[in-house]
C-alpha cells in the first residue's frame, strides 16, 4: 500500500498538518492521485505516540524511581486514577480511558513498539480526530501492526529497531510535541487536516463534499483491496474480515474465503469459515466440506479450523454423519500438539449440546475432566445456567473424580450456587474433604490463586454462558441420551 514515493508524500502531508499550513484547494485535491490515507493518519498518530511515551518516561523518573519507590506496581503519585506496572525493560501506565505501554530502548522514550502502540490506540475512551479516524479506517490491533509494516517497507523508519520497535526519522520526531498539541476541535482545523491527508471519505461526507465522491470511492476500493489481501494472514484475518463489512460485496467475500480455505491451514482458515458462517444461505459450503473431510487432520492441525467448519456444516445439516465423525476425531485428541490438553474440547462440547445430542454427554464429560482449566470453566458455567438435573449429575460426577487440580474448584463453585440442595451439599462436602493445602515458601501457589479468584472467574464465565444459552439453549434437550 506504500512505496518510497508514497512514504515521502505521506511525510509531507503530515508535516503540513502539524505546521497548520493552509489547506490545498479543491482544484488541487481533485487533480491529485489518491494518497494511502490510512497510512497518513497512522504516521500522525505515531508522532503523537512519541509524546505520550515521553510523558511516561518523565513520570517514571520524577515520580517513581526518582522518589525511591521500589514497588513493581502501584498508583502514580500525583495523578489520580493512574496506575503503573513495570515489566521486563519497560513500564505500562493505565489511567482514565488510556493505556500507555513502552519499553525503554532509548533515553528519549522515542522508540515505539508496534503492538504497544496498537493497544493504546484501541484503549482510548475518547480518541481525538487522528486516533478516531485511524480506528475507523483500521479497526483492529493486528491491522495497525500490519500497516506499520507497510511504512517500514516504504523505508520511512530507516534502520530497523530491536524486535517490533521503530523510531521515526529525526526530522519528523522533532515535530512530536507540535503534533500532540494540535487543536483539531474546530470545523476549520478538521477540514484542513482532512484535506492535507487526502481523507476523501471524510471530506465527501461534509457539506459540499459531493465533488469528492469519486475520490472517496477510489479510497474505499484501495482500503478494501488492502483488507482482502490481509484476510489470509494468520493473526490478521479475523480483523480484516470484520473491517470488510460494507466495503466488499458478498461475492468478493466468498471468493476470498474460498481462496483462504484452499491455502495453507492456519488460524486464518477458521476465520474464513466463520466469515462464511455469518452469511445467509450456504455460501462456500463445498469448500468448507472439502476442508473438513479431506484437508484437516486431527494429528496435524489445530482444532480451531475443524470447530469452525463443523459448526458451519452442522448448522446447515450438510453431510451430518461424516462431519460428526471428523469433528469427534478432533474432539478426542488429548493432548493436542503444543498443549497440555485439548484447547477446544469445551467448544466441541457446546457444539454437541446444540447439534449432536447423541454425543453431548461424552464431550461434556471430557471437558469437565480436561487438563485445560478454561474448558472446565466454560462447560461448568453453561451447565450451571441450563440448571437441569442431568447438569447437576455431570458436575457432581466430575467433581467427585477431581482433586485440587486446576479447574476443579470452579465446578465446586457451580454446584455451590445451584438451586439444588443436594448439589450444594455435595459441593460443601467436597470442599471439606479437599481443603486448601498449606503454603510452602514465599509467593502464592496455583491452589491459592484459584481459591482467591475462582468465584470471580466463574462470574465472568456465567455472563458468557447466559448469552450462549439465550441463543442455543432451546436446542438443548431436557435430558441427554
Amino acid at each position: 500500500m506504500t512505496d518510497s514515493k508514497s512514504a515521502r508524500r505521506l511525510e509531507a502531508a503530515v508535516r503540513a498538518v502539524v505546521s497548520e499550513a493552509p489547506a490545498p484547494t479543491q482544484v488541487e485535491l481533485l487533480r491529485e492521485d489518491v494518497l494511502p490515507t490510512v497510512h497518513g493518519w497512522l504516521l500522525l498518530c505515531l508522532l503523537r505516540q512519541v509524546r505520550r511515551q515521553q510523558w511516561v518516561l518523565r513520570m517514571v523518573r520524577e515520580r517513581i524511581t526518582g522518589r525511591g519507590l521500589d514497588e513493581d506496581e502501584g498508583p502514580v503519585p500525583g495523578y489520580a486514577g493512574w496506575q503503573y506496572s513495570f515489566h521486563g525493560i519497560g513500564c505500562c501506565f493505565e489511567g482514565p480511558g488510556e493505556l500507555i505501554d513502552m519499553d525503554f530502548h532509548d533515553e528519549e522514550g522515542a522508540s515505539i513498539d508496534a503492538y504497544f502502540f496498537a493497544r493504546r490506540i484501541q484503549s482510548l475512551a475518547e480518541p481525538a480526530l487522528p486516533e478516531a479516524r485511524l480506528r475507523t479506517l483500521l479497526p483492529g490491533e493486528a491491522l495497525l501492526v500490519d500497516a506499520i509494516d507497510d511504512l517500514r517497507a516504504g523505508g520511512l523508519f530507516g534502520r530497523p529497531e530491536p524486535g517490533m520497535s521503530l523510531r521515526l526519522p529525526p526530522g519528523l520526531e522533532a515535530l512530536a510535541e507540535a503534533a500532540e498539541a494540535l487543536d483539531l476541535s474546530s470545523d476549520e482545523a478538521t477540514a484542513r487536516c482532512l484535506a492535507h491527508l487526502r481523507d476523501f471519505e471524510a471530506l465527501a461526507s461534509r457539506p459540499g463534499g459531493e465533488v469528492f465522491q469519486a475520490k472517496a470511492e477510489l479510497m474505499r476500493r484501495s482500503r478494501r483491496d488492502w483488507l482482502l489481501a490481509h484476510s489470509g494472514t494468520p493473526g490478521t484475518a479475523r480483523e480484516a474480515f470484520s473491517a470488510l463489512r460494507g466495503l466488499a460485496t458478498d461475492e468478493e467475500l466468498i471468493r476470498t474465503c474460498t481462496r483462504v480455505l484452499e491455502g495453507p491451514v492456519s488460524s486464518a482458515t477458521g476465520d474464513a469459515v466463520n466469515r462464511l458462517d455469518a452469511m445467509p444461505g450456504a455460501a462456500g459450503s463445498e469448500a468448507v466440506l472439502h476442508l473438513a473431510l479431506h484437508r484437516l487432520s486431527p494429528c496435524q492441525h489445530h482444532p480451531y479450523p475443524m470447530h469452525a467448519a463443523a459448526r458451519y456444516l452442522l448448522r446447515r445439516n450438510v453431510e451430518r454423519e461424516r462431519v460428526l465423525a471428523a469433528m469427534l476425531a478432533f474432539a478426542r485428541v488429548d493432548p493436542v500438539k503444543g498443549y497440555r490438553g485439548n484447547p477446544y474440547i469445551g467448544e466441541f462440547a457446546l457444539l454437541a449440546l446444540e447439534h449432536a445430542h447423541e454425543h453431548a454427554r461424552e464431550l461434556v464429560r471430557l471437558a469437565l475432566r480436561s487438563s485445560v482449566p478454561a474448558a472446565r470453566q466454560l462447560v461448568a458455567a453453561v451447565l450451571f445456567v441450563l440448571d437441569r438435573p442431568w447438569c447437576h449429575h455431570e458436575l457432581a460426577a466430575a467433581l467427585h473424580e477431581s482433586d485440587r487440580e486446576p479447574g476443579s474448584l470452579v465446578i465446586a463453585v457451580a454446584l455451590s450456587r445451584s438451586p439444588s440442595d443436594l448439589a450444594r451439599a455435595f459441593a460443601a462436602r467436597w470442599r471439606r474433604e479437599h481443603p486448601l493445602p498449606p503454603s510452602e515458601g514465599p509467593g502464592f501457589t496455583w491452589a491459592e490463586v484459584e481459591e482467591a479468584n475462582a468465584s470471580g472467574w466463574f462470574d465472568v464465565e456465567v455472563e458468557k454462558a447466559r448469552k450462549w444459552v439465550e441463543r442455543a439453549g432451546a436446542h438443548v434437550p431436557q435430558t441427554l441420551p
